[in-house]
């Protein structure tokens, strides 16, 4: 192995393959929109390979590269559908064609495009996992048969795609065994982090009365919102605020009596509400990743009550257990009650992801893995950046 001078040092050409519209106001996209502008802050160039549509205007730190269009096709939202296969085989044309030095590649589908992309390029690939398909495909079909085949399928995903990866990386503790326990014998954990721009403090939205619970994130059937619709039916005199950018109309019909329904993309806006509600509520039952959305809520200064399944260790985290409609109601109601031990867990809650969980530091520790992954290099299979600098390409590298 040919080590250059200040190899450790150089700024690094790294593509974050995300096979999804971009940017979105959805958790995967924020995430990668954040990593991607951390990054080159940094001074490395960053590239955002994913599909051409997306909510919204990209950033001028980092440079976006899309599939090409298909008319008509605008889907936001998360799950299967007929044209994403076709999105994804652009993607991994696409990636052959980006020169880079690692791959960050997110969810399901952008590994297998990046490690098409690799039988021309050999550029290293590391995975990122937002979530496991056993946990998730399933929800998005119905009927007892079609879930049931779905959940085979997220399994088999489960133990082939991260795989492909020559390292994988897990932004949760728990998710760390459980890649593990899957086939991936190189994992490092790396948790999300969020802009400190995206938590400046705003004027609250106007909302009547007080005593509000606001949930912000997708409406996605495997975030357990049946739980918390239940949690309030059993708070009748709290209001429960939803916020998001996917449409919330079937919601419209549950029954509450105080219930505010809002659908933006704009992040400003959502923060505005964030902060017009007195705590937030994660009950999402199962998430081998992390929730965005936990960050979202802590970095506004609301302290969170969340299902034992979601919830992180983290000051402003009061943990319940999973699927209690009726252990949720009851932490959500002692906090409104104690609104003066609210606002302190809270404003704790906001100081600590200010000082510990921002972008800026998570982009240092993603460079000491990606820089990891470069070192361990199999003098066997040699990048197409490898070739061009006189260097071997990287070889999978331990756990950190």
């Amino acid at each position: 192995m040919v080590t250059l001078p200040g190899e450790d040092d150089r700024p690094l050409r790294i593509v974050q393959a995300a096979a999804f519209p971009f940017p979105s106001a959805q958790g995967s996209q924020v995430y990668v929109r954040g990593m991607a502008r951390a990054l080159a802050r940094r001074g490395h160039e960053v590239t955002v390979a994913c599909y051409a549509h997306g909510d919204g205007v990209p950033d001028e730190d980092y440079r976006v590269v899309r599939t090409p269009r298909v008319p008509g096709y605008r889907n936001l939202r998360a799950g299967p559908d007929l044209v994403k296969p076709v999105l994804d085989l652009a993607l991994a044309w696409k990636l052959a064609r980006i020169p880079a030095d690692i791959v960050h590649a997110h969810n399901y589908e952008a590994p297998i495009a990046a490690a098409m992309a690799r039988v021309w390029t050999g550029t290293p690939i590391v995975y990122c996992a937002h979530n496991t398909m056993g946990e998730e495909l399933h929800t998005y079909f119905e009927g007892r048969v079609a879930r049931g085949l779905a959940s085979r399928a997220g399994r088999l995903l489960d133990r082939t795609v991260p795989r492909l990866a020559d390292h994988a990386q897990a932004i949760s503790p728990g998710a760390v065994d459980v890649l593990r326990g899957l086939g991936c014998s190189a994992v490092s954990l790396v948790p999300p982090g969020v802009a400190r721009d995206d938590l400046t403090p705003v004027q609250p939205a106007v909302l009547p009365g007080k005593r509000w619970v606001v949930y912000a994130g997708n409406p996605d059937r495997y975030q357990d919102l049946d739980v918390l619709i239940d949690a309030m039916r059993l708070l009748p005199d709290a209001g429960l605020l939803m916020v998001s950018a996917s449409p919330l109309d079937a919601w419209a019909g549950c029954g509450l009596p105080r219930l505010r329904l809002v659908q933006t993309s704009d992040f400003a806006e959502v923060r505005a509400w964030l902060v017009a509600a007195n705590v937030a509520a994660l009950p999402r039952a199962q998430c081998t990743g992390y929730p965005i959305k936990l960050l979202n809520y802590l970095g506004m200064g609301l302290p969170t009550v969340a299902a034992e399944g979601s919830a992180q260790v983290l000051p402003g985290v009061v943990a319940v257990p999973n699927h209690s409609p009726r252990a949720l109601a009851r932490a959500l109601g002692d906090l409104l009650d104690r609104p003066h031990a609210a606002r302190a867990l809270g404003s704790e809650a906001r100081q600590h992801v200010l000082e510990h969980c921002t972008w800026d530091a998570r982009a240092r520790d993603l460079e000491v893995l990606y820089r990891g992954v470069l070192r361990a290099r199999r003098p066997s299979r040699r990048s197409s950046a490898g070739l061009e600098r006189g260097y071997d390409a990287p070889r999978p590298a331990r756990a950190h």
